[in-house]
């Protein structure tokens, strides 16, 4: 999980006091609102539960701090939690887990009642579900795979996405997955309301689509997510092979479209959008920054140029050792070639840099400017742990985060018990929904300025790449 603080707000309680909430993004999109005590609280309980793990230090207590004091605590605060989600023991924990989910619900003051929302295919089918508010990913998921007859032993290779078919047909990012620390109905109607909920296949590795090739229904839905992708030149295919497809798709011959699909260049994978790099071998001198689109398949990251679409690099994530999201504060516009389109908002000031393995003994820093950065370090860690996974022999998916016995510190300073054998109901609200459950003093700022100031990785801070591989001699 990457996690970022780019600010905070103010807010008066019901006797008129005041008191300060950091706002909590998760994988560049906003999560909820958390006071100091309430992420001490979280702490502590992350202290008990492993002992013999020694957590990042927090930040210290302080009373009535000045401004400059609570931008310095939002940066320590920001750098606890970039450091916990790290750490895959506390990440996965089912106290960050619940704490999450139920922060979330408290944000939003969402009260529990059953809502109406649709799941869509990926050709545009939706399914229309009654569910409860605070009814987690997985358990929308089940319910929605229930709908369409999906056997639950095939569950496990699909998820939940929020998804925008406008970026989709631009080559955008346009996926957001649906995690198990957030209710779907709050996700998609406070933080992406434009986006749809898709069902869709979610793992990289296309030798997964043999396993789903034998159930009617999962190869229904694996054969209707490729007709999409197709149409939104996410494959490349001639003209020849695209008159087979189509005449396989007018004959309902599913299998033959899936098997003849699986040979087309691009084949599972998902563009990242555009960025500016000085990566060799993209068809440029080197040394010359030139404007990429970004690609992820199943154990590549690929970058094509946009001047000359024939040019392209892919790069092994077995090879990455680590990569790292910096934050751009001064762009030097001199080293782009006069195009600076993808400089001239803060937001889009990012770089996503990763050290590759190019030869034996020979590690290389690629660097990538873009404001998908985020995105693409998403996907890569999605994809290392699918690697991973199949290294220790398990399936296509990790087993899902348990919940943990909770005591939940809400914003008012009331403590809210939450147990595993807990109901969908977390957190009770009397007011119904709304979108914040105090009167906030002033507004949250833009994207574009919250994100200036975030801190991400710097320096040698990386994320370590734990299916990175050495080359032996034998592959050179």
């Amino acid at each position: 999980m990457h996690f970022s603080i780019p600010d905070l707000q103010q807010f008066r309680d019901d006797n008129g006091i005041t008191y300060t909430g950091f706002n909590i993004y998760i994988d560049g999109f906003f999560h909820c609102t958390a006071r100091y005590k309430q992420l001490l609280s979280l702490h502590e309980q992350l202290q008990s539960q492993y002992p013999h793990c020694k957590l990042p230090s927090f930040p210290p207590k302080k009373l009535f701090l000045t401004n400059s004091q609570l931008d310095e605590r939002r940066i320590m605060l920001e750098k606890y939690v970039q450091s916990v989600g790290q750490n895959p023991v506390y990440a996965n924990s089912g106290i960050l887990i619940t704490f999450l989910f139920s922060a979330q619900q408290e944000t939003h003051s969402v009260r529990v009642h059953v809502v109406d929302i649709e799941i869509s295919l990926m050709n545009g089918y939706r399914i229309p579900l009654s569910v409860s508010s605070t009814d987690s990913s997985s358990t929308v998921l089940d319910i929605a795979c229930n709908y369409v007859n999906l056997s639950k032993d095939f569950t496990k290779y699909f998820s939940l996405y929020l998804f925008n078919w406008s970026c989709a047909k631009d080559g955008q990012p346009s996926m957001k997955k649906l995690e198990d620390y957030e209710s779907p109905y709050i996700s998609q109607k406070y933080v992406r309301p434009e986006d749809k909920i898709v069902l869709r296949k979610s793992y990289w590795d296309p030798c997964y689509d043999m396993d789903l090739m034998i159930d009617r229904v999962s190869l229904d839905l694996l054969y209707l997510q490729l007709i999409e992708e197709l149409d939104l030149n996410w494959m490349s295919a001639d003209s020849e092979t695209k008159k087979i497809l189509s005449a396989y798709e007018a004959k309902k011959q599913k299998r033959e479209y899936i098997e003849l699909a699986r040979t087309l260049r691009n084949y599972s994978s998902i563009p990242a959008g555009e960025a500016l790099t000085d990566a060799v071998n993209v068809g440029e001198p080197n040394g010359s920054t030139i404007r990429v689109r970004v690609s992820l398949g199943s154990k590549e990251l690929t970058l094509t140029s946009v001047s000359n679409p024939s040019h392209e690099q892919p790069y092994k994530v077995t090879r990455m050792r680590c990569w790292r999201i910096t934050t751009l504060h001064n762009v030097d516009r001199s080293q782009s070639n006069g195009d600076n389109s993808l400089l001239d908002e803060p937001s889009k000031n990012f770089e996503l840099s990763f050290e590759y393995l190019l030869s034996k003994d020979n590690l290389v820093w690629v660097t990538l400017r873009t404001e998908h950065a985020i995105f693409i370090s998403v996907c890569l860690q999605s994809i290392v742990d699918e690697l991973m996974r199949q290294k220790n022999g398990e399936g296509p998916m990790s087993p899902r985060c348990k919940r943990a016995n909770l005591a939940y510190l809400r914003r008012d300073g009331s403590t809210h018990l939450i147990t595993p054998s807990s109901s969908s109901d977390t957190l009770s609200s009397v007011n119904g929904d709304s979108s914040s459950s105090s009167r906030e003093i002033f507004s949250v700022q833009k994207l574009t300025e919250k994100f200036a100031s975030v801190a991400f990785k710097t320096g040698k801070d990386c994320v370590e790449n734990n299916a990175f591989e050495a080359i032996g001699d034998e592959e050179l």
